[in-house]
């Protein structure tokens, strides 16, 4: 895996989230950048407002679900992107929708195609753990899926929801454990893949 201590330039991470990394990465420049969430740059993901090979590396991290255009993000990204610079990509495929902007989801084989396709090598691809730990995720999600977001429950609901979750965190665990067993995990909860130039 890449060591993120190597990057003394520029970063960029296409997810507000990311923003806690800025505490962990040292003497590097950081920019989150998202159209709809909290950012230092609010912006179209397939319009970076950013010169030609500005970032040494990029994180985009479950954002291109969240695209219409997932080509156009990723010839965006691979021009701001220097050319000794690394894509450092996660994309989830074992999910329910999660947003209302939630349009994709890729396997390894259509994840490396798309990349591939826009200029980039595949260096690294790894699934995000196999069926059991998918399937203790999904039992997590339950309370959520029946009972709603935080902000839509009544007190009796949190308390439903609350005694639910913990009722499941121990099949959940119990599962998560299992997970060695998967070899294949083709059931995966998604992908991390690490990605520079093509031609490299």
């Amino acid at each position: 895996m890449v060591s993120l201590a190597r990057f003394r330039k520029l970063a960029l991470a296409l997810d507000p989230a990311a923003r806690r990394l800025r505490t962990e990465i040292k003497r590097v420049r950081y920019v989150t950048a998202d159209l709809l969430a909290a950012a230092d740059v609010r912006c179209d993901a397939t319009i970076l407002p950013f010169r030609s090979a500005a970032f040494d590396l990029v994180l985009c991290t479950e954002l291109l679900e969240h695209v219409p255009d997932p080509d156009a993000t990723l010839r965006e990204i691979r021009r701001v992107m220097h050319d000794r610079g690394i894509l450092l990509l996660t994309t989830p495929l074992t999910w329910g929708v999660h947003a209302p902007h939630d349009y994709h989801r890729w396997t390894d084989s259509g994840l490396i195609g798309l990349l591939t396709r826009h200029g980039f090598q595949v260096r690294h691809l790894r699934s995000r753990g196999g069926v059991f730990l998918a399937l203790g995720e999904l039992l997590l999600v339950i309370p959520w899926q029946v009972l709603g977001e935080a902000r839509e429950r009544r007190w009796w609901r949190t308390l439903l929801y609350a005694a639910g979750y913990a009722l499941l965190v121990i099949p959940a665990l119990g599962l998560a454990a299992l997970d060695p067993l998967d070899r294949r995990q083709h059931f995966t909860l998604g992908y991390v893949v690490v990605c520079g130039p093509g031609g490299d």
